[in-house]
């Protein structure tokens, strides 16, 4: 398997939490492609660990469903199910509504003020396209700050799951296209909302923005290009 080559262990910490982070990353840009095989010993040498904490690594990727192990074979990254995708939008659409209604009664004008700040850095994100990375932490930012004020656990570990998958299929979906300035206009659509503490139209326009991007993507999917 080839290790990302812009990547070298001086540059990594190397806890069980950093490889697991890296290796979740190089699966969401595709850096280990769909159907490749990780060998353990090749990532425990890479990041000057044993094997013991990288095979707890890939039993978590496994649990998560971004690996597949096969006994005594191989342990492979899993292909991107883009067939079907409603496993993924259908759950996250009705967790992000129910927190935005909860939010909408916590919501402080602090609150309100980084919001808009993190809708402004998503919006910059977009008109520099500088890192397709960025540009999706930039939006899950933008989301995780809401599950923030929400303040349920339960909501925002499963969030935290249906991520990952979507951060992995729009990865290639937000390097195709140029629509992305409907997002930013439903993050302010929220926004505006928690000012009035309106969790009703907050959740309108939640479900309206991940409504959006499923119809995007099912679009590019058509003409072949994700």
């Amino acid at each position: 398997m080839p290790i990302p080559e812009e990547i070298t262990p001086s540059e990594l910490l190397i806890s069980k939490a950093d490889i697991y982070e890296a290796l979740k990353q190089w699966i969401i840009e595709g850096k280990l492609a769909p159907g490749e095989k990780i060998l353990d010993t090749e990532i425990a040498s890479h990041f000057h660990v044993s094997r013991t904490p990288v095979r707890e690594v890939l039993q978590l990727l496994e649990m998560q469903k971004l690996v597949k192990s096969f006994p005594g074979k191989a342990t492979i990254v899993t292909e991107i199910e883009k067939e079907n995708i409603e496993q993924w939008y259908l759950p996250m659409t009705v967790l992000q509504k129910l927190a935005v209604k909860i939010a909408a009664e916590k919501t402080t004008s602090e609150d309100i003020c980084i919001l808009q700040s993190l809708n402004q850095h998503f919006e910059t994100e977009i008109e520099h396209r500088s890192s397709i990375m960025g540009l999706l932490n930039a939006d899950k930012a933008f989301h995780e700050y809401i599950l923030h004020i929400a303040d349920n656990a339960y909501i925002s570990d499963f969030c935290e799951t249906l991520w990952i998958h979507i951060q992995r299929l729009e990865y290639n979906f937000f390097r195709e296209t140029t629509a992305l300035s409907e997002s930013v206009s439903d993050h302010e659509k929220i926004i505006e909302a928690f000012a009035r503490r309106d969790g009703f139209s907050a959740s309108l326009a939640m479900k309206n923005n991940w409504d959006n991007t499923v119809i995007q993507i099912q679009n590019l999917r058509m003409l072949n290009r994700i």
